[in-house]
């Protein structure tokens, strides 16, 4: 029986969990920048899901596990620098393992629908949601600091910090979305009415 390399495995595993988290207009962006790649227009055409689009990046020696540069450019400039998504990315680079936002690491509850949902839909009151969370006010500020004329990425950075304390849990969500009155989102994501 062969021997599984943990890093590629661990490659493997980050790939997937970026899958997981990217939206079909984020894949589209990507698809169009990797014109550059070499990928003709017949080809991405066909792609239909970003592992189908890893699997061309890794066939053009665009992408392995020792070779992040290109796919770490794409993700920022097609998410709009969206922190769940690099975050994925600087946990394999950092540890050589894809654990972060997976939803298992840590006791987490895999909860990325419900924040990209919520990051679309929360609009200017997502301060109130996220203090009900149990954000800081100085971290709040850092988020808004960080991105200040993008509220969706404001949303996000702040979900991101929520998480690292390993305690996500959608029943957190439901608390504090019922908390700020924000029924019409809680009905969205008890009906799975979420993308």
């Amino acid at each position: 029986m062969e021997h599984i390399n943990p890093r590629e495995n661990a490659y493997r595993r980050m790939l997937i969990n970026l899958n997981k988290l990217i939206t079909d207009q984020e894949l589209a962006a990507m698809k169009f920048q990797c014109k550059v790649a070499g990928i003709g227009d017949r080809n991405r055409d066909k792609i239909q899901s970003t592992l189908e689009l890893w699997e061309k990046l890794e066939e053009r020696k665009l992408l392995g596990s020792d070779n992040l540069t290109f796919l770490r450019q794409l993700l920022e400039s097609c998410t709009n620098n969206r922190r769940d998504v690099l975050d994925v990315v600087s946990q394999f680079e950092k540890y050589g393992h894809a654990d972060v936002h997976d939803g298992r690491s840590g006791g987490q509850e895999d909860v990325n629908k419900e924040v990209n949902f919520l990051a679309e839909n929360l609009g200017r009151d997502w301060k109130f949601f996220m203090r009900a969370l149990g954000l800081k006010e100085s971290s709040l500020d850092m988020c808004v600091e960080s991105h200040p004329r993008n509220v969706r990425e404001q949303i996000h950075m702040a979900f991101s910090e929520w998480r690292k304390d390993g305690k996500a849990k959608k029943s957190e969500i439901t608390r504090a979305l019922k908390e700020v009155h924000r029924n019409d989102l809680l009905r969205d994501i008890h009906s799975g009415n979420i993308y």
